[in-house]
């Protein structure tokens, strides 16, 4: 059981105080907002669960200490990049978007090859890195030309180390599924005549 007084809630909803703010501007910066947005929504799914004194088994401790971890250090890189690539400018941040997905996927990957065990300092992952964050602050418009790129890196870092990677965002994505959390719910559509 997590119990409501725990460190983690506590600590979690300071975070979220701190940090609110932000989360609302970078929610029109689509493509990023994605990258955290499972992992923010199961929190505050299990942190009101947490408040309504429902009991936790231990997975869902571990989902939740996880999750905030994760969510925290995402956060934190992206307020990096909103400081340094975009002066604070969130309407800026929110027209590179996509390539800073870009980077937040390639922090994400690092980590995740660190933690099982492999090297993360690849020159694939360094050289893809530095054009993306050039193309930002240059401010160049090469979308198609980045993600051809990127795809090319990622194949050639995968094939190297023969690696299966899930990101995070996707593993959440599924936690969502199986706490009955659903994120992208779509509108039903009657074809035909109205009965």
């Amino acid at each position: 059981m997590l119990p409501l007084d725990s460190f983690y809630l506590r600590d979690y909803a300071s975070w979220k105080l701190e940090h609110h703010t932000f989360l609302e501007g970078i929610r029109n910066c689509k493509e990023v907002y994605e990258r955290i947005e499972p992992i923010y929504i199961v929190l505050n799914h299990l942190y009101g669960k947490a408040t309504n004194n429902e009991e936790f088994d231990d997975d869902l401790e571990t989902i939740f200490r996880f999750g905030f971890e994760h969510l925290n250090n995402h956060v934190a890189v992206l307020k990096i990049y909103y400081d340094t690539l975009f002066q604070g400018n969130i309407e800026e941040m929110r027209k590179y978007g996509e390539p800073l997905a870009y980077l937040m996927y390639i922090y994400e990957l690092r980590i995740d090859l660190e933690q099982h065990g492999f090297d993360s300092n690849l020159k694939e992952l360094n050289d893809i890195e530095n054009l993306i964050e050039n193309s930002i602050m240059e401010r160049r418009d090469e979308i198609h030309q980045l993600r051809v790129q990127l795809n090319e890196a990622l194949k050639k870092v995968f094939s190297q180390i023969d690696y299966e990677y899930s990101s995070i965002t996707d593993i959440y994505v599924e936690i969502a599924e199986n706490l009955d959390i659903y994120l992208y719910e779509e509108d039903d559509f009657l074809i035909g005549k109205d009965i």
